[in-house]
């Protein structure tokens, strides 16, 4: 740093004020001091920035699943709100919330590794209260799932019963009665929120829990076939278990939609691709993740007030719905 100070004739005071924005600096001074900041190829030690400041810079995300390609377009989000406030991003996986896991990852902010922190949860979200307390002394943003008894810590979440409601109305109006719900982790909020708004509409619909992959959307039409239940109709919490439900029923013999229509949820890419085209709830899972970044950003930076923000969702009808068959 004094090095640069030297060659563009200023102070290392005007240098840091350069580099951290803080304090406003001459255009004509700041631009001759980033120029020679790239011919220096010089880079800010990060410890020496953390002891001065008590801040790394560095914002934590913590989802169930790394690989996931759900928990991954959230990641993204996130990445992309961290880069536009200049924050680095260190992406953990709890491993369906391993307690062992996220106390690892809390002691981040307990260590002022990261300033704050993104959480996604995985199959509950209710047994989060140590999680909350230890993250205390940092920023805390839960991302996707809102906790109704942590209404205090800022989320980012979708108007899932609206979806449902959707998704029910319209095949209700195709003349359906008779329905099922493959729904989440009954643990989740998100799953209850979701199966009591279909119910709106369908009182008498049977619900079975998954696990929101193919192959419990598979098994459980599987059970539903093997002992004889009827149904015209089914709404799967999520498209993979939708696609698995769709290639049991198809191995049964039975067509979609002609026989039974399904509806998913989220609209993942290869929603639109197969054939016939997946009737879903569309939830911009980047976006969730982007939102629950910025909420975080902006308690880092000072902001008085940080609310919840409630995402909506849009119903796609494609062609694995149809009037119930006479």
């Amino acid at each position: 740093m004094q090095q640069i100070a030297d060659a563009a004739g200023v102070s290392t005071t005007t240098v840091s004020h350069t580099i951290s924005g803080k304090r406003p600096v001459n255009p004509a001074t700041a631009a001759r001091v980033r120029q020679l900041i790239e011919q220096f190829e010089y880079v800010p030690n990060s410890g020496a920035v953390r002891l001065q400041s008590g801040r790394s810079g560095v914002i934590a995300l913590a989802v169930p699943d790394i690989a996931h390609w759900y928990f991954g377009r959230i990641a993204r989000g996130v990445e992309l709100a961290a880069d536009a406030a200049d924050y680095g991003l260190i992406v953990c996986s709890t491993v369906n919330a391993d307690p062992r896991r996220e106390k690892r990852y809390v002691n981040l902010l307990r260590t002022r590794a990261a300033d704050g922190l993104v959480y996604t949860s995985s199959r509950s979200n209710t047994d989060i209260d140590d999680l909350v307390r230890h993250a205390r002394t940092a920023p805390l943003v839960f991302a996707d799932e809102a906790v109704p008894s942590l209404s205090e810590v800022p989320s980012v979440s979708s108007t899932l019963a609206e979806g449902a409601r959707a998704a029910a109305a319209h095949l209700a109006a195709l003349g359906h009665t008779r329905a099922v719900v493959i729904a989440g982790y009954p643990s989740l909020a998100s799953t209850v929120e979701r199966r009591d708004a279909f119910r709106e509409f369908f009182p008498r619909a049977l619900t079975l829990y998954g696990d929101f992959e193919h192959e419990s959307g598979y098994a459980i039409v599987s059970d539903l076939l093997a002992n004889g239940v009827t149904f015209t109709c089914i709404f799967a919490h999520n498209d993979l278990m939708a696609l698995g439900a769709i290639r049991r029923l198809r191995e049964e013999g039975l067509r979609v939609p002609e026989d039974v229509s399904v509806v998913g949820f989220d609209d993942v890419d290869v929603a639109s691709l197969v054939s016939p085209g997946l009737t879903t709830v569309r939830k911009d899972l980047v976006e969730t993740g982007r939102q629950a970044g910025k909420l975080l950003i902006a308690q880092l930076e000072g902001e008085p007030e940080v609310e919840s923000v409630v995402l909506p969702v849009e119903l796609i009808v494609r062609e694995t719905t149809a009037p119930v068959a006479g």
